[in-house]
């Protein structure tokens, strides 16, 4: 068990147990919350993603630091100027097995260059095509979570402002603490799925990071189940 098992399972205990202390009403709510600013982020976006790519330092700078064409490189130089429409399945197959990019930069290579997605902007060659993918999902990443913070903080507030202000939620009559604690296990999880959002773009720019998670039980479970990442655009 390294550093990661034991920051989750912390996480999870306290979870659980301010879900025990605050009851069923209070954990459900704190739920719908963490739901509902997820729904916000996966809306906003396009909003705050657009912002980004509309400043051409701050884009560029993100595509420095990315360098999606070095996964391409992996296999073969000349291949990262090769135009995608050039490039058979098998070879593309072959550069993904070898560049080994984190979840969910593979989904979203073999997407975007089956749709041309870049061809409106001049992107035609196999590299380009990985550095606009990844800077894409990155900047996408990173807007949601960012979203998500500010949307979760005014959510608890408002829900910590109505409980102070109505003297408490009401209690169930049997069992109300128990089923808190489990509520507070689940939420727990899916905070926890939100939190491990940002490895991706950790693994891009550190990709020696990985053998760290892959160390932990918990930690590689929360990286490679991340159902989140399946709602991260593309482009």
């Amino acid at each position: 068990m390294n550093f990661i098992d034991i920051a989750i399972l912390l996480i999870l205990a306290i979870t659980i147990l301010g879900g025990m202390y605050r009851g069923f009403v209070n954990t459900v709510l704190n739920i719908g919350a963490t739901v509902a600013a997820l729904l916000f982020g996966r809306i906003l976006i396009p909003v705050v993603s657009g912002f980004v790519k509309g400043s051409a330092d701050l884009f560029n700078m993100m595509l420095y630091y990315t360098e999606g064409s070095e996964y391409v490189a992996l296999t073969d130089v000349e291949l990262t100027r090769a135009p995608i429409s050039s490039i058979s399945s098998d070879q593309l197959h072959n550069v993904l097995q070898n560049a080994d990019m984190p979840l969910p930069m593979n989904r979203c290579v073999i997407k975007n260059i089956a749709s041309e997605a870049f061809r409106d902007s001049g992107v035609t060659t196999l590299g380009d095509y990985f550095n606009q993918t990844i800077v894409c999902v990155v900047i996408n990443i990173l807007a949601l979570i960012i979203v998500f913070t500010i949307v979760r903080l005014i959510l608890g507030f408002l829900i910590r402002g109505v409980e102070y202000g109505r003297g408490g939620f009401p209690i169930l009559s049997r069992g109300d603490g128990a089923i808190g604690a489990g509520l507070g296990l689940i939420h727990g999880v899916l905070m926890l799925f939100v939190i491990f959002l940002i490895v991706p773009v950790l693994l891009t720019v550190l990709p020696k990071l990985y053998e760290f998670i892959s160390e932990s039980f918990f930690g590689d479970f929360f990286y490679k189940a991340n159902f989140l990442l399946g709602i991260i655009p593309s482009t």
